[in-house]
């Protein structure tokens, strides 16, 4: 209909008609433009907001994990200390000869820490990291993320090895069975728990253990790193619970 009216006008010479026929086709792309930039900024302010929901209850997830993981290596610590004061002093503490070659073995568990980055992953591969606009809050999250691997968090220690490599396997399969439990969610807890074998039976394994040097430098190694496994634990839940908070401040979210 527009056109048509402007062919018209330009067939009559009409001047005055064409340039505001001219301007209202202006105004009318100019219109257009603008309500679909509007359109694109409110589709990707929705799709920001589902990205740092995600990102927050991430964040979430890396806190609870952290708190269950440094709880178990300080047990594992425990452990690994009762078993270097005996190889070191000759004094048990109060803890009979299976709790000791108990202690030996559970000084050997490890609980691996990986953070959540799937939603962080997912942002980054698609090239959308800028649909977020704060970019203090990018630089953040880039940092918490690129420095998320630690290789501490992840060892297997030499130690786990060798000691599993004396202890009878009989007597390792009923401690799997009585004395270690996890759930589904990968929490573990090591607890105490009857003796398989006779205290002088015991007695021998531990005498055994406790002799081996590199066997207890190992050991010392392992609680070494377990405290500073807990060091980057507390950094790193610091850390997580800072940038959750500025995520749910973004997010409009009450302080949690």
């Amino acid at each position: 209909m527009l056109l048509r009216r402007i062919i018209a006008h330009v067939r009559k010479q009409e001047w005055t008609a064409i340039a505001i026929d001219f301007v209202i086709v202006v105004v009318g792309v100019f219109i257009g433009i603008q309500v679909a930039n509007l359109n694109d900024e409110r589709v990707n302010r929705q799709r920001a907001q589902g990205y740092l929901e995600r990102i927050h209850d991430d964040l979430g997830a890396d806190i609870e994990l952290y708190g269950d993981r440094m709880a178990f290596w300080a047990d594992v610590s425990e452990y690994g200390r009762a078993g270097l004061a005996y190889a070191e002093t000759g004094r048990t503490g109060d803890l009979s000869q299976w709790q000791l070659l108990l202690a030996y073995f559970q000084a050997s568990q490890v609980a691996e820490f990986s953070t959540v980055d799937s939603t962080y992953s997912e942002l980054t591969s698609a090239g959308e990291l800028d649909l977020i606009a704060d970019l203090e809050l990018r630089r953040s999250l880039a940092l918490y993320y690129a420095t998320a691997a630690n290789p501490i968090l992840t060892e297997r220690p030499a130690y786990r090895e060798h000691i599993r490599g004396i202890i009878p396997i009989a007597i390792q399969d009923h401690i799997w069975a009585n004395c270690y439990q996890s759930s589904a969610r990968g929490v573990q807890e090591m607890r105490a728990c009857d003796a398989p074998i006779s205290n002088a039976e015991a007695a021998a394994l531990v005498a055994r253990i406790s002799r081996d040097a590199t066997l207890m430098s190992e050991l010392r190694y392992w609680v070494s790193t377990m405290r500073v496994a807990a060091v980057i634990g507390d950094n790193r839940t610091d850390y997580a619970n800072e940038l959750r908070a500025t995520v749910g401040a973004d997010l409009g979210l009450e302080t949690q």
